[in-house]
C-alpha cells in the first residue's frame, strides 16, 4: 500500500487493502483488494500529496471507489494542501495552480475535505474545505502552549501574509503582544533582501515565530539573525507544515527550537536543534 494514501472504511474502521504499481510506459495503477460484497458507503482518506504520481494516484483510487459504489461518500484529509501557495497569478502566462488543482479534486463530490492550516482562504474557499486553523494544532502540544503563555514570550508575526494567523493564535491563549515583522524581496527572483523586526529591544525575551510552512527557511533564518540583534535570548519556531528543504542545520546558532507537525516527515538527526512533532494520531481540536 503506498504510504502516502491511507483508506478507513468507516463502518469498521478497517483499513482497506490499496495498491499502486506503474505500467512501462509510465502510466499509474490501483487495485483496491477484498471489497465486501456490500458496497460501502463511506470511506475516510487521508493523502499526503507530494508529487504528479500521489495526485493521480488518489485520483485513481477515487474513481476505483466510485466504481465500486457511485453513491459512495468519502471524507478526505489532505494535511498539506498541494499548490495551495499558488493562489493567484502573479504575472502573464502563468497558471492559476491552485484552481486547478481544485478542479481536479472536486471531479467527485465529498461528504467532507479537511485541510491543516491552509496557506490562504484561497484554497480552503476553492475546495469548500474546513481548516484546521494553527492555534487549533498548537493548542494539542502543552508545552508549546506553557512556552507562549509565559510573561517572558513576544510572539512574532514574520509578515503581512501572516497577520491573521497571528492575531488568531494571541485570541486563542490570551496572548498581549505581537512583535511584527517586515521584508523586502527582490520582484524578479523572490529573494529576500532584508528583514526587519518592529520593535527596537527584546532584552531577555523568548521569541516565538508562528507560520503556516517553512520550505527553505530563509524568511526565518533572516527574522532569527534580526531578533539575536536586539536581544532575545531563546527563539522557537513553530510550523504548521515542516518541508525544510535545506535541512535543520540552516537554523544552527538562530533557532533554538523547532515545533511541527506529521504532514512531513522529519530526520530527526538532521541537527543538535530539538524538534518537537506533533502527531495528529487522535488529535482532539477545540473549536
Amino acid at each position: 500500500m503506498n504510504s502516502s494514501i491511507k483508506v478507513s472504511w468507516s463502518e469498521n474502521n478497517r483499513i482497506l487493502d490499496v495498491q499502486y504499481s506503474e505500467f512501462s510506459g509510465g502510466e499509474r495503477h490501483v487495485q483496491i483488494g477484498l471489497l465486501p460484497e456490500q458496497p460501502i458507503q463511506t470511506v475516510n482518506i487521508q493523502a499526503n500529496i507530494r508529487s504528479s504520481n500521489d495526485l493521480m494516484d488518489y485520483l485513481l483510487l477515487e474513481n476505483a471507489l466510485f466504481q465500486h459504489n457511485p453513491d459512495i461518500a468519502i471524507n478526505l484529509e489532505i494535511p498539506y494542501l498541494p499548490y495551495a501557495r499558488q493562489d493567484r497569478v502573479c504575472a502573464v502566462g502563468q497558471a492559476f495552480s491552485m484552481q486547478l488543482m481544485a478542479e481536479m479534486l472536486r471531479l467527485r463530490p465529498k461528504k467532507s475535505v479537511t485541510v491543516w492550516d491552509c496557506h490562504s482562504s484561497v484554497g480552503s474557499q476553492l475546495l469548500d474545505a474546513i481548516n484546521i486553523e494553527s492555534w487549533q494544532i498548537i493548542g494539542n502540544s502543552p508545552e508549546l502552549v506553557d512556552v507562549l503563555q509565559d510573561t517572558n514570550t513576544v510572539l512574532i508575526c514574520p509578515d503581512k501574509g501572516a497577520k491573521p494567523r497571528s492575531e488568531a493564535i494571541a485570541r486563542a491563549f490570551d496572548l498581549k503582544q505581537i512583535v511584527f515583522c517586515e521584508k523586502k524581496r527582490d520582484p524578479v527572483s523572490g529573494k529576500i533582501l532584508e528583514t526587519t523586526v518592529l520593535t527596537d529591544d527584546l532584552s531577555g525575551k523568548t521569541a516565538v515565530i508562528t507560520d503556516d510552512i517553512c520550505d527553505g527557511g530563509m524568511t526565518f533564518i533572516g527574522i532569527a539573525q534580526a531578533l539575536r540583534k536586539i536581544g532575545c535570548a531563546h527563539i522557537v519556531l513553530y510550523v504548521t507544515h515542516g518541508i525544510f528543504s535545506k535541512g535543520l542545520s540552516v537554523f544552527e546558532g538562530l533557532i533554538d527550537r523547532i515545533y511541527t507537525t506529521d504532514s512531513f516527515s522529519h530526520n530527526m538527526s538532521q541537527s543538535s536543534i530539538k524538534l518537537t512533532v506533533i502527531n495528529f494520531k487522535n488529535i482532539n481540536f477545540k473549536k
